[in-house]
């Protein structure tokens, strides 16, 4: 696929194994399976299954997400219209996280353990344009006191990746106790500057 063509967010299953209901999805639309890859986690492969209808540009993908324990589901085409028309169809089919109850669920956490589990799966989920309801619970969990809930809140970052964050991640990489976390926070910095991201 074209590095240019339109592509929806990360549409998160409420079910993490599914690939049978979205082939089934896929056959009621009339796309056949395209490709399967298979995953590869020592370098860093998920598994993805890809369909598409003959001769058009729209394709529907399907990946199992090993780091974040969830699947989710996108569009990409080359048409951003026809692409926000399969959005609308695929969500409410396939069952999946609507952004408010992604956001919802981080909230309602009662656990460090329960937090982190709702901030990496609203990081996998967020919207690709810079959102303010996204931006301000994961950034919220990466000044965190449990280390747990900051280094999933590291990792939400790098699914969505604006540039707003990097105040917090600066603060982790120079002063937070874990090396770790301080190490991979260098790392994602490292990773705006190259594609020039830079604080608004």
């Amino acid at each position: 696929m074209g590095t240019n063509w339109a592509r929806t967010r990360r549409m998160v299953l409420r079910k993490r194994f599914c690939e049978e209901e979205v082939e089934r999805f896929a056959q009621e639309l009339g796309w056949p399976r395209r490709e399967t890859d298979q995953a590869d986690p020592e370098e860093g492969i998920a598994y993805h299954v890809f369909w598409a209808p003959p001769g058009a540009a729209l394709a529907l993908h399907y990946t199992e997400d090993d780091l974040a324990r969830d699947s989710y589901v996108t569009v990409i085409g080359k048409n951003a219209e026809a692409v926000h028309g399969a959005q609308e169809l695929v969500e409410p089919r396939l069952n999946t996280w609507p952004l408010a109850e992604l956001l919802a669920e981080v909230d309602g956490a009662s656990t460090p353990v329960s937090l982190a589990r709702a901030v990496l799966r609203a990081g996998l989920g967020a919207p690709h344009e810079f959102d303010e309801t996204f931006f301000a619970r994961i950034n919220a969990a990466l000044h965190h006191s449990d280390r747990r809930v900051r280094e999933t809140a590291v990792w939400a970052v790098t699914f969505s990746p604006y540039a707003e964050y990097r105040p917090a991640l600066t603060t982790i990489r120079e002063s937070d106790e874990d090396p770790g976390l301080r190490d991979h926070a260098e790392i994602l910095l490292e990773g705006f500057d190259e594609i020039g991201s830079h604080e608004q």
